[in-house]
């Protein structure tokens, strides 16, 4: 009988401060701004949403008292590799690297069982969306690597299996930015007026005659976020300009379905429905618009086969580059 009371009285109290922690979240969420220009959107579910110039931070908080601790999201892992046959290519592979890989560098790559290299030459000459080179060969593993003190990830090298069914790979580079750190707000309500007091000044809540518009998409963007997190399945045109998710010119989210296309077995595409022939040699269609989306390609997810930490203090970088300068600089 005394442990029955006991575990009713554990039970009691839990649920008592699960309430006070709601009660608390609902009196906390809304919007706190910092001028017209960056704010923290605070959820009563335990989210948030930092906002700013060119920058939009999701993530988790938790509630002590009048502090709160804000907890960003970041990727699983630094980088992801997505695949696909791409019949066109009939010796070796296809590597497309996003501009990350330069832009935020340096970063390095080792295939198979070669030495550890630089993407990009020092200084390479840059300034494209993505970067391209063929291998005559298809390596059975791809290792890539990260040197920035700005990562925020634990592991700063990721290693994945090539499947010989795949020979047309797109890689991308995760950059973390310093919004992304752990931070804690101190939550004040002095004359009426709520305040968060943090590393990056005071915000304050706004109770009335905040932007709606900016408000609905805050919350669209949040709810693509969660349903996206775990996507297999990538959709591209042949411009590299993906089908599905938010699309930053026209602040709004793609109605692709791929249902609307028709696959074309011998070029691997998908061809929107409106436009199949069948019987139509698709291997060398493509747009010429890069928001048209007539011809479609489904990459997959390249699972992660192992996760490592890179001591560059200790490891021999090759000579050469993936990506070289063709015209190097003279003195």
């Amino acid at each position: 009988m005394k442990n029955i009371i006991i575990i009713f009285l554990l039970l009691f109290s839990n649920n008592i401060i699960a309430q006070q922690t709601n009660t608390m979240k609902k009196s906390t969420s809304g919007m706190y701004g910092q001028g017209s220009q960056s704010g923290i959107y605070i959820y009563d579910d335990g989210t948030f949403a930092l906002f700013g110039y060119a920058i939009l931070v999701l993530g988790k908080y938790t509630l002590k008292d009048n502090q709160i601790n804000f907890v960003p999201d970041i990727p699983k892992q630094i980088f992801t590799i997505l695949g696909r046959k791409n019949p066109n290519i009939k010796i070796g592979v296809k590597l497309t690297f996003s501009a990350a890989f330069l832009n935020d560098g340096p970063t390095y790559i080792k295939l198979d069982n070669g030495p550890l290299i630089n993407t990009f030459d020092e200084d390479y000459d840059g300034g494209s969306s993505d970067y391209i080179t063929e291998l005559p060969y298809h390596p059975k593993t791809i290792s890539l690597a990260q040197n920035t003190v700005n990562h925020l990830f634990r592991y700063n090298t990721n290693t994945f299996n090539l499947s010989e069914n795949n020979n047309d790979f797109m890689l991308f580079y995760h950059r973390t930015i310093s919004e992304q750190k752990p931070f804690s707000a101190t939550y004040k309500t002095e004359k009426g007026k709520t305040t968060l007091q943090s590393r990056w000044g005071e915000f304050r809540k706004f109770e009335t005659n905040h932007d709606p518009e900016f408000e609905t998409f805050l919350n669209n963007y949040r709810r693509q976020a969660v349903k996206e997190k775990d996507v297999k399945v990538f959709y591209f045109n042949d411009q590299l300009k993906t089908a599905k998710g938010f699309n930053h010119l026209s602040e709004d989210f793609s109605i692709f379905d791929i249902n609307n296309y028709v696959l074309d077995e011998v070029s691997n595409k998908f061809i929107h429905k409106n436009i199949y022939k069948k019987g139509t040699d698709y291997s060398k269609a493509s747009v010429s618009d890069y928001h048209d989306e007539s011809y479609i390609l489904k990459y997959d997810n390249i699972d992660l086969n192992e996760q490592s930490l890179t001591d560059f203090g200790k490891v021999k970088v090759g000579t050469k580059a993936l990506f070289e300068n063709k015209s190097p600089i003279k003195n």
